[in-house]
This record gives structure tokens, C-alpha cells and sequence, in this order.
């Protein structure tokens, strides 16, 4: 595993040109394409040990260098897109068939919300419903009694309702979470970070940013996210969010300093704090 941003052409060639030791093939990973001339990279092809397989990934590549032009005509080039929606619950489907089981479609919808969209966080939670199922179908029960929702699944679901205002859909789900293990302060932090982004998203507008990219080139939010976020921060009163920000910074401040008392034995008043959160939120 090479890191491509850290890496020189030169050090490159030394990897790929070793004979692979005790191993029939030698898989060099490079995360990144690193900066090359069209010259570097078709010096690649004359270097490479035959028993050795070069892999580059990049989300991105600066497809307006020589370099990387030069490379997606030689190299084999695999798109792997992230799965949504209907896509996705098909994919959870077929993927339960290869283990031998089926799953039921609300129990796909549950998996989803409790995991995110992680499909290989999603794989291992269906081979563990799978032996657990045995030869029955995977039923919404199942997810709830023996999947713990991630902290991505939490993220991307309480965004989603609360872009969407559904508040009392919210208070539910924050609930469902603790009653499952789910810690109070994580939950906190979680809707923290929601407000964080959505200052930042609405500051990016205020700024006559109007493109989804732009705005999370600019704010690092995920591009992902902005789908909830970005109609939200685009209809939310300012004044209103200002104000509910200094609320959720002195509720904070009071948290870290003692002044609201909460415990891992006694969370009741941080449960307390993440109920007034989803409640008064803008």
C-alpha cells in the first residue's frame, strides 16, 4: 500500500520491478495518482514485473494532465459507484442469496437506516442475520434484536428527519437508539455536527455559493449529506439559527463544565438535551 500524494515516480519503479517473494503475484496498491508526465507513466509499462499487478485508486483524477491521460489509455479503468435507493436494496437482496437466505424488504429498509450505505459494513451484518436466520427469511426483528445501528447510520437518518422537520419521528428514533445501547453523549455530539454543517451550508449560500460541489469542496461537508442539508439551510431563518446555535453552544459549554450534570450511570439530563435539541431545532 503506497500513499500517491507522498510518493515519486522513481520510488514507484524500485516497487514494481521486484519479483514477488514466496507469492505467485505481487499487488501493489496506490492510493492516489501521483503527480507523473505522460513520459513517467508509459516508462511504467516497461518496469513492471509480469508477476506484478499495479492498482491505482482515485475518486478524482486530474484527468487534465498528461500523466493521468495517458494512464486511462493503458491501464483497465473500473467505476465502483456508491449504491442508493432501489439499487441498493436489490443489491442487499442478492448479496442475502449468495449466503443461502432471503431477507424481507422491511428488514432491508431497517438494515439501511441502523448502517448507513456502507455496503461493506452492510455485507458483514447480512453473513452474521444469515447464520443467525438459519433457514428462514431475515425479518425486520431480527435487524433490531441483533444489529447495532453505526455511527454513520445514525448520522446520515437524524439528518434526514430533521431536514425534513419531522421532529416527533426524530425523538423516536433517538430513543430507539438508547434503548438499543446507544450513548447519550454520542448522540449529542451527532446532532452537534448537524448543526455544525448546517451553519456551514447556509454560510456557503449566504456567500452566493450555489453548486452542491462548490459547497462541499468548500465546507468538506459530504457531498451526500448535502441532499438533506442543502434545501434545509436554503429555507432555515437565519435569525432563528443563530439564536439556537448560542443555545447549543452555552448547552455545551454547561455540559463540559459540569454545570449540567450527566453520567454514564445518570445520562438523564444529556437524553434531556438531545430531546430540547430535536425539538427547537431550526
Amino acid at each position: 500500500m503506497l500513499d500517491g500524494q507522498r510518493l515519486s515516480i522513481r520510488e514507484l519503479l524500485d516497487d514494481i520491478a521486484v519479483l514477488p517473494f514466496l507469492a505467485e503475484k505481487r499487488l501493489v496498491v496506490v492510493d492516489t495518482v501521483p503527480k507523473c508526465s505522460r513520459e513517467e507513466v508509459q516508462l511504467l509499462t516497461t518496469v513492471i514485473h509480469p508477476s506484478v499487478v499495479l492498482l491505482f485508486c482515485d475518486a478524482k483524477p486530474d484527468k487534465r494532465t498528461t500523466g493521468v491521460k495517458e494512464l486511462l489509455t493503458i491501464a483497465q479503468v473500473k467505476d465502483f459507484v456508491i449504491l442508493k435507493g432501489k439499487s441498493l436494496s436489490q443489491w442487499i437482496a442478492n448479496y442475502a442469496q449468495t449466503q443461502t437466505a432471503s431477507i424481507d424488504p422491511a428488514a432491508i429498509d431497517l438494515l439501511i437506516e441502523f448502517l448507513g450505505e456502507d455496503m461493506e459494513l452492510l455485507s458483514q451484518e447480512i453473513d452474521k442475520l444469515s447464520l443467525y436466520a438459519a433457514a428462514r427469511k431475515i425479518v425486520r426483528e431480527d435487524v433490531e434484536l441483533m444489529t447495532l445501528p453505526s455511527d454513520e447510520g445514525i448520522v446520515w437518518r437524524m439528518t434526514d428527519l430533521l431536514s425534513e422537520g419531522s421532529r416527533i419521528e426524530a425523538l423516536k428514533y433517538a430513543k430507539r437508539i438508547q434503548e438499543r445501547g446507544g450513548d447519550a453523549y454520542g448522540l449529542w455530539a451527532i446532532l452537534l455536527s448537524f448543526l455544525k454543517n448546517i451553519v456551514l451550508v447556509r454560510a456557503a449560500v449566504d456567500g452566493g455559493i450555489t453548486s452542491s460541489k462548490d459547497i462541499a469542496d468548500k465546507t468538506s461537508v459530504h457531498i451526500f449529506a448535502l441532499r438533506s442539508l442543502l434545501p434545509y439551510a436554503k429555507r432555515v431563518s437565519s435569525s432563528h439559527l443563530q439564536t439556537f446555535l448560542t443555545w447549543a453552544v452555552r448547552a455545551d459549554r454547561d455540559l463540559k463544565t459540569g454545570i449540567i450534570r450527566a453520567t454514564d450511570e445518570a445520562p438523564q439530563e444529556i437524553a434531556v438535551l438531545v430531546d430540547q435539541f430535536i425539538m427547537h431545532a431550526p
